[in-house]
């Protein structure tokens, strides 16, 4: 089975694309195998196939929109700072990052309305960052019933296509029961082609950009068609983690010493709270490294661990149909 040309045919079909099929696919497949959500055995892709068949959905230029609309509502009151760090970000990054966390939760809904046929609303309201930690969703409706306050509170994180971790910063992980994951097939090129789409540089930024005298008026049709166009945005669904029947402070964990002249140890996979002092009394960390001198990284997102994250790589997230209509029938 040649696994990549299928998911391509897949994303051609399921959501339209086209220019960018062949890097999302790649993309998609990195992400999927490091994660652990399939193995090598064509069974196992074939499986995978029709899990990311089940789990795909289309973003379109009114949800791409809806995501600007609340993360521009929200951003002046967010720190300008990323969490556990002082690197300060610059108000209108802020806005796209956010944009993003809300693509997510925008493809969640949209899954969750088209296979369960499951209404919610997010939560989009301002206020303290505090106040946003424990659940993105508001309101639930399910066939024959009233709009009602959720029972569980659900997170949703979003990652890059090619990501393989649930993380979660700080203490988010005790204010939440269920934790989502979406990954979101988004490039860099988004917000500018998003920007032509609406003509705000064709009837704003270009007749502003001749009036100062930047641009003749072939060098503005240059520019205009040189600008990539809006295309739909894929989202999978990769899964969720219920916090009930965890054994914590770590659940599971796959790792191994890596590095001739710098040895560290290398965590590839794994469920659970993660920090230095929980992993390096684990019984695995204790009989690789028995003077607890190697650094620790979790490959490949946090190059030496020195606070506490909850991780859970997307191959042990529940993505089967009952395993969500046990959930839905919980929320």
């Amino acid at each position: 089975m040649d696994i990549k040309s299928e998911l391509r045919g897949l994303l051609i079909r399921n959501i339209g694309l086209a220019d960018d099929a062949d890097e999302l696919s790649e993309q998609l497949l990195r992400g999927a195998e490091s994660g652990g959500e399939f193995g090598s055995d064509s069974e196992s892709q074939k499986k995978w196939l029709q899990r990311v068949d089940f789990h795909l959905v289309r973003l379109d230029s009114a949800d791409y929109a809806r995501a600007l609309i609340r993360s521009i509502w929200l951003a002046p009151i967010f720190a300008g700072t990323d969490f556990g760090s002082s690197r300060q970000r610059d108000l209108a990054q802020v806005w796209t990052d956010t944009a993003r966390g809300f693509l997510g939760e925008l493809a969640f809904q949209k899954f969750l309305q088209e296979r369960f046929q499951v209404s919610v609303k997010l939560s989009s309201r301002r206020g303290n960052l505090k106040e946003f930690l424990p659940s993105d969703i508001e309101q639930i409706k399910k066939p024959g019933e009233n709009w009602r306050k959720p029972n569980l509170k659900v997170s949703i994180k979003t990652t890059k296509f090619n990501g393989r971790w649930l993380d979660l910063p700080g203490a988010q992980f005790e204010h939440s029961d269920v934790f989502v994951l979406v990954k979101l097939g988004i490039s860099r090129v988004h917000f500018l082609s998003f920007l032509k789409h609406i003509s705000f540089i064709r009837d704003k930024l270009i007749p502003r950009a001749r009036e100062l005298g930047e641009l003749s008026e072939a060098e503005a049709q240059e520019l205009w068609n040189d600008l990539p166009d809006f295309a739909p945005i894929p989202a999978y669904i990769a899964g969720f983690l219920d916090k009930q029947g965890l054994s914590l402070p770590i659940h599971q964990i796959k790792c191994a010493v890596k590095g001739k002249k710098k040895k560290q140890i290398k965590i590839s996979a794994g469920v659970g709270l993660f920090s230095p002092e929980t992993v390096r009394v684990h019984p695995e960390i204790k009989k690789m490294d028995p003077s607890g001198s190697l650094p620790i990284a979790i490959d490949p997102i946090i190059d030496s661990l020195t606070d506490s994250h909850f991780l859970a790589n997307s191959g042990a997230l529940a993505f089967e149909k009952e395993a969500w209509e046990n959930f839905i029938a919980r929320l």
